[in-house]
């Protein structure tokens, strides 16, 4: 953590850590300035991963969603630790001189929600699909509104992500040059161990194109990504997302024959290090 903060800090004047660890910053507060967040998601998840393996657990695979794909690409070494981190930091920049600014709302609810409300289907876009029952809609800020209070009328429970723009959806495509141009010169090595992309829903191979935009622009297929390595016998699924939160929508797509088990490490809230020792213990 400390030489990914170096980093991000030499290069773009942002301490992550500063931020993460801010005086009287409560759990409850928004965490949503992507200059902030972009580097400092990247650098918790890959320090994670470092840990447990220090700790002696090795992963037969990686599975990534959005940002996290860029973490699980750099803990395989198909890109260096900071060339990745170097590369996330810069996406911020590029995306506030082109976008305009957008939401992105995870909704409790089957999918074809969208389709069964006419008006919704106008306002957002569909940007991704993790469970049967738990989707992600994206849209302009000016359409906010205006969807939560339709997905309040619909009485389907809805949580706002601390994300300033409609990722995984059409309203980024004023970024695609730039995003494009910035990751032309990174070259994919072979992973040390399979890398799931949940944007491909498959693993990933050295020498897709336009492997970085794809990532942001193309919509997550969590459901269909654990759905495939299910059908190869399952697995320990151990989140190293920020909130924990992947554990629990991935828990939505094991049926109850499923041999897999689930792991969640990290929590706003606290008992990290409980968690942890469990793990250590268990896995």
């Amino acid at each position: 953590m400390e030489i990914g903060d170096a980093i991000v800090r030499d290069r773009h004047g942002v301490s992550p850590l500063a931020e993460i660890h801010a005086s009287g910053r409560r759990a409850s507060e928004p965490f949503d300035r992507l200059e902030h967040t972009h580097p400092a998601i990247f650098m918790t998840q890959f320090a994670m991963a470092k840990l447990l393996q220090h700790k002696g657990i090795r992963p037969d695979m990686l599975l990534g969603v959005s940002l996290g794909e860029f973490a699980a690409m750099s803990v395989a070494g198909m890109v260096p630790f900071e060339t990745a981190l170097a590369a996330v930091a810069r996406q911020p920049r590029l995306f506030l001189e082109s976008c305009a600014p957008g939401a992105l709302i995870a909704v409790l609810g089957p999918p074809s929600l969208r389709e069964s409300e006419p008006r919704l289907g106008h306002l957002a876009e569909l940007a991704g699909i993790n469970a049967e029952r738990h989707h992600v809609l994206a849209m302009p800020g000016g359409n906010v509104a205006e969807v939560e209070a339709i997905l309040t009328r619909l009485d389907a429970p809805f949580q706002r992500l601390p994300v300033p723009f409609a990722f995984h959806s059409s309203w980024i495509e004023p970024a695609r040059a730039a995003v494009i141009a910035d990751a032309a010169a990174e070259r994919l090595e072979s992973p040390f161990w399979p890398v799931w992309s949940a944007c491909l829903g498959a693993p990933v191979k050295p020498g897709v194109p336009d492997l970085a935009w794809r990532i942001v622009r193309e919509p997550m297929r969590l459901g269909a990504s654990v759905a495939a390595i299910e059908a190869q016998g399952g697995a320990h699924y151990i989140d190293l997302s920020a909130t924990g939160s992947l554990a629990a929508i991935i828990r939505q797509d094991l049926g109850e024959a499923s041999p897999s088990r689930i792991s969640a490490l990290l929590s706003p809230f606290g008992g990290n290090l409980r968690r942890l020792a469990k793990l250590l213990e268990t896995a």
